[in-house]
């Protein structure tokens, strides 16, 4: 699998295939980050971080924006796709629902490590606002048969894009406020929820 960035910024993009040694380059990277910073980081400090050779780190990026602009790309496109495979082969809607929140408090959580945020919030701000829409339509795919559903329930469509923009910052909001266990549980809640309010007005219409 190759993965074309999508810079943060306007620079010209990079294919790179997406081999183990680049997974780790990446991975190693995001680490990196968390412990220093974008601007302190440094070649050496990815090195040290991925555990890979530095022949083997300049074999696939020349410089350190190559790396951060795949990072950001790595972390975009490993959420469309576990998004959409989180709900892949359920059919039930309202469980559908359930498995992609619950995939998507996940991932927030394991992709942000540490205090990431904290120490390089322009980073992360530039990251989000360029790959927003991504992650809506990411969210979106994932949930049609549950809208399809919900609409029929309703008896008219509800308003999509909306209720996935809600969701998307909802879940972005705890890397600013961390997640605590009473907004977890309102989180894991919300698809049933959701399914009594449907119902709720269905029967008040019939």
């Amino acid at each position: 699998m190759k993965l074309a960035t999508a810079p943060i910024e306007e620079e010209p993009a990079l294919e790179v295939e997406l081999s183990p040694s680049v997974i780790r380059i990446l991975s190693g990277a995001l680490d990196a980050i968390a412990a220093r910073g974008v601007k302190r980081l440094s070649m050496s400090d990815i090195i040290d971080a991925s555990g890979v050779s530095r022949g083997t780190l300049y074999r696939y990026f020349s410089n350190k924006d190559q790396v951060l602009s795949a990072v950001a790309e790595f972390v975009c496109t490993g959420f469309e796709s576990g998004i959409r495979e989180s709900g892949k082969g359920i059919e039930d809607p309202i469980l559908r629902l359930k498995a992609v929140m619950q995939f998507y408090a996940r991932y927030t959580e394991e992709n942000s490590p540490g205090r990431v945020f904290e120490v390089e919030p322009a980073f992360h701000l530039a990251f989000f606002r360029s790959r927003f829409a991504r992650y809506k339509q990411a969210v979106l795919d994932a949930l049609e048969p549950t809208f399809d559903y919900l609409d029929t329930l309703l008896g008219e469509p509800m308003n999509r894009d909306g209720f996935v923009e809600g969701l998307v910052r909802n879940q972005l909001s705890t890397l600013l406020i961390p997640a605590s266990d009473q907004w977890k549980q309102l989180w894991n809640d919300t698809a049933d929820n959701i399914q009594k309010w449907a119902l709720a007005i269905a029967a008040s219409r019939n």
